[in-house]
């Protein structure tokens, strides 16, 4: 069966690069126009990417959750929206849109208020991210440490990838991060990583602790930060990466 819900935003929508976001609560059961965006997604997918950028615009979303054990996401219907039967997908009015990249520059273009030298770097980073960066991540001895270096360089001058402010790009790259403590904890109860990009792990945990960050982002840290914690000091602590 599917399941939905709505998030509503707390006020206006805002520039993905200059306002702290706000995490919208969800709401069950309520009555959203007919026009509002609805991103069809489940657990195990992508569908966090977009989510992220949803919450950090404060834009009224409706999640749909596609059972993929019951075939729901090869449904006739939802054939209409992604062909392809895979998730994410979104509608946005009457657009039908699927990959979490495409949904990711979408939703810039459309909501982020970017000027266009901005928005340009979120096309090259969101690129970077899905055709270089994902697949370099799964090739943890060959492929890994060729884009993490550079990277790690990149991050040493820099607070975010475009600078003292979050934005799109963040997302877009630091979402492939993220789904590192998910995949692969080994690589940090291990101390390698950390030892062999320490600026990468500084931004790691500098983007999780953003209120909109989904929460699969944030339990995988919070493994990763203790479990890195455990090799240092010989002992269990509990992580304070988030401070409440």
């Amino acid at each position: 069966m599917i399941t939905t819900f709505v998030k509503l935003p707390a006020c206006t929508p805002r520039s993905i690069s200059s306002v702290r976001a706000v995490r919208m609560s969800d709401v069950r059961s309520r009555k959203i126009s007919a026009q509002a965006i609805k991103l069809y997604t489940n657990p195990g997918s992508r569908g966090k990417i977009p989510e992220w950028v949803l919450s950090e615009l404060n834009l009224p979303y409706e999640t749909v959750l596609l059972d993929m054990r019951s075939g729901e996401h090869k449904a006739p219907k939802y054939l209409e929206i992604n062909p392809f039967g895979k998730v994410p997908a979104m509608e946005d009015g009457d657009l039908k849109l699927f990959e979490s990249g495409g949904i990711l520059l979408h939703l810039a273009s459309k909501y982020g208020q970017l000027p266009q030298d901005q928005l340009s770097k979120a096309f090259q980073w969101t690129l970077f991210a899905n055709s270089t960066l994902s697949p370099a991540l799964f090739e943890k001895q060959a492929q890994m440490p060729q884009m993490l270096l550079p990277l790690d360089k990149i991050l040493a001058m820099t607070k975010y990838l475009e600078g003292s402010e979050f934005s799109v790009s963040d997302i877009a790259v630091g979402s492939y991060l993220l789904y590192l403590p998910l995949f692969f904890p080994d690589l940090f109860s291990s101390g390698g990583f950390i030892d062999k990009y320490p600026n990468v792990w500084r931004y790691m945990k500098e983007i999780v602790e953003r209120p909109s960050c989904p929460d699969a982002y944030k339990e995988g840290m919070i493994s990763a930060v203790q479990a890195s914690s455990s090799k240092n000091s010989g002992g269990n602590p509990l992580s304070n990466l988030f401070k409440k």
